[in-house]
């Protein structure tokens, strides 16, 4: 007979790794190349399994969603289609994992939520959640729902104290670990170690990496195109201030929800002005880690922009569009002077933190170490830790 160590063992074999995948977002691409990584580094896992198209970063075998379920509307057909392929890939799995993201604010009546839920159950199997927030939710019928399969977890690891507070006050009796966030550990995942804070060296132009928002679905169309505005405007002005040339960064490139126009629009605005590089989701997780190690400051709206700054050593400054972006901030210990108001009023606001920036050098107050050990919790902590 096996002891409860074989099954916990057992347990993280071949995990069904699920999210907010599939949507050409480089945050959560990247979250799928740190636990690829991380799963058998801290679990022992085998062959976990990424509820997810193909990804550029990922083997083949991987990533077992169809993508034409990701292709045109997002209708009825493809629903069905992606909910039965998902259907079929539990029977394989040993667990179900939720891996990073914003995954716990919204769900309707038909969410593949209820489905993971009830199969775990039935199945005798865990379900848990590694480097999630929880909340704000967006209707109190999706409080209600998440609440009801969230109950249902044997673990989950957040990434910011205000989850926790969600947690507890929904009265959720698994085990509940204060984390962070996932891509704390991409360096790692990519066989790399912090790269040193970045300075531009003596005559060479320093670099402005730009993460800019295409759609926010929580922002009136008018304060959207205000602050849009604000930002291209800001940046052209400072790219004529100061000798800085700029990569423009892609971060989510779907062609509903994506950053296309408004990344376009700033090429345009600044090309003729400086150099500009441009790098896109469909570059990659590496390639774009590699061309954030290469910037000297950033301005960024995508938090894992900001993310991916803070963790290659590069300064920033971060626009708040939600509140888990200054939950971030607040958690880094970002310099008051480096902050930016939700719609900048002005391009002056956008031009005075940039050069702050140029001229200070400032990182956050939180150590990047302490960052990736944040994140590393989210695995040691677990019941499925490989330990000794």
């Amino acid at each position: 007979m096996r002891n409860d160590r074989d099954s916990i063992r057992a347990a993280a074999r071949n995990p069904l790794v699920v999210g907010y995948y599939g949507m050409e977002n480089v945050g959560d691409n990247a979250f799928c190349v740190v636990l690829d990584w991380a799963l058998s580094a801290y679990w022992g896992s085998e062959q976990p399994i990424f509820a997810a198209p193909p990804i550029v970063d990922l083997p083949a075998d991987r990533t077992r969603i169809d993508p034409r379920w990701y292709e045109g509307e997002h209708g009825l057909k493809n629903r069905v289609g992606s909910l039965l392929s998902r259907a079929s890939l539990m029977r394989e799995a040993s667990m179900v994992l939720f891996g990073g993201g914003s995954v716990f604010r919204e769900m309707g009546p038909l969410s593949e939520k209820r489905m993971y839920s009830l199969f775990t159950r039935a199945a005798g199997r865990p379900m848990a959640a590694v480097g999630v927030s929880i909340g704000p939710f967006l209707d109190p019928a999706s409080q209600k729902r998440l609440t009801e399969v969230i109950k249902t977890m044997d673990y989950i690891a957040v990434r910011d104290q205000a989850s926790v507070d969600v947690l507890r006050q929904a009265g959720f009796g698994g085990q509940l670990v204060a984390a962070g966030d996932l891509a704390g550990l991409l360096p790692e995942a990519l066989g790399e170690q912090l790269p040193p804070v970045a300075r531009p060296s003596y005559g060479v132009r320093p670099r402005l990496g730009v993460t800019l928002l295409g759609v926010d679905y929580e922002s009136a169309g008018r304060e959207a195109q205000l602050r849009e505005d604000v930002l291209i405007e800001g940046i052209r002005d400072f790219v004529q201030k100061e000798a800085v040339d700029v990569t423009v960064f892609v971060f989510n490139t779907h062609p509903v929800h994506g950053d296309v126009r408004v990344s376009e629009r700033l090429r345009a605005a600044v090309e003729g002005l400086c150099d500009v590089r441009v790098v896109t989701a469909a570059d990659g997780v590496r390639a774009t880690w590699q061309a954030m190690k290469e910037c000297h400051l950033g301005l960024h709206m995508r938090l894992h922009g900001a993310i991916f700054s803070y963790v290659a050593g590069v300064p920033f400054a971060l626009v708040p569009y939600q509140p888990k972006c200054d939950h971030l901030l607040d958690e880094l210990g970002q310099p008051a002077g480096l902050r930016l108001g939700r719609v900048p009023d002005h391009p002056d606001a956008v031009v005075g933190a940039l050069a702050a920036i140029l001229d200070t050098n400032q990182m956050p107050a939180l150590d990047r170490e302490e960052f990736a050990h944040r994140a590393r919790i989210n695995f040691t902590a677990a019941p499925w830790a490989v330990r000794g």
